[in-house]
């Protein structure tokens, strides 16, 4: 079978990003090449990745990788797969230090790094920062190990429950943590049955890693500083009432992503 036989049937994007992988080819070169003759190992690799994507697998977790912000990570099933929204919390953070911080060397937490790629692309950003990242999940620790080594990237990973026995003050708190609400059927099928479910759903709402983040983080945070938040699209105005509560005196904001749906929050202190 040829190139142009593949890309000829009803093929979606996810069968398109296989016989890419299959062939280590991009999407311009497979129609440069389309008369190209499959080998009976490829084409068998591309059935066999087909019939894992008819059983609901994200292409993600078949091919073990996922691109973020221009860089190919290693994902498994132990982590989420990085999304695009969380790009933008990292470009807005990284603005917001670049406004409020006057000094390269700043402290860094990342909570729930997951597959670290906000604590790497962080530290690809600010090389003289100094990031820690933490996660409950030890096999989650593995998959950011391995990325921070790929990208040859120095980070702090600790295994903790969010930032528990840590003593150390940072400029920056960042985190995409779990904020489904539990109870919610608003989720794809795809993504409820494959990606982790702890690093998906929270009780009270979705809102309980916020409130267990921001209730004591007046013990980890410089007196200037920015904390960085990733929210479900109706969580944004609970979980700025949840900020004032702990910070009264910081500058809250709550900011959409490109589908217009409040995504993120920003906890600004100068005190």
């Amino acid at each position: 079978m040829k190139i142009k036989d593949i890309l000829k049937e009803d093929i979606n994007n996810e069968q398109k990003l296989a016989i890419e992988q299959v062939l280590n080819l991009s999407r311009p070169e497979l129609i440069v090449n389309k008369d190209r003759e499959l080998t009976k190992k490829e084409y068998k690799k591309y059935q066999n990745i087909n019939k894992k994507l008819k059983k609901g697998l994200p292409i993600q977790y078949i091919l073990k990788k996922e691109n973020f912000y221009g860089q190919d990570y290693y994902v498994n099933k132990n982590v989420l797969i990085p999304r695009p929204e969380t790009e933008y919390l990292i470009e807005k953070t990284n603005k917001l230090i670049k406004e409020n911080l006057k000094k390269e060397d700043i402290n860094i937490l990342d909570i729930g790094t997951g597959s670290g790629v906000i604590a790497i692309t962080l530290k690809r950003l600010n090389p003289n920062s100094n990031i820690t990242a933490t996660d409950i999940s030890k096999k989650a620790l593995k998959v950011a190990k391995k990325n921070a080594k790929t990208h040859n990237t120095k980070i702090k990973l600790i295994k903790t429950n969010l930032y528990q026995g840590i003593n150390q003050k940072y400029d920056i708190v960042i985190s995409n943590p779990p904020y489904i609400d539990k109870n919610s059927n608003n989720i794809e099928s795809k993504v409820k049955n494959n990606e982790p479910y702890i690093s998906l759903f929270a009780e009270n709402h979705g809102l309980y890693y916020y409130e267990q983040i921001l209730k004591n983080i007046n013990q980890i945070i410089k007196k200037e500083h920015v904390i960085a938040f990733e929210i479900g699209e109706n969580q944004g105005k609970k979980i700025k009432k949840i900020a004032m509560k702990y910070l009264p005196n910081d500058e809250i904001i709550i900011e959409k992503d490109y589908n217009k749906f409040d995504r993120y929050i920003f906890i600004i202190g100068n005190k």
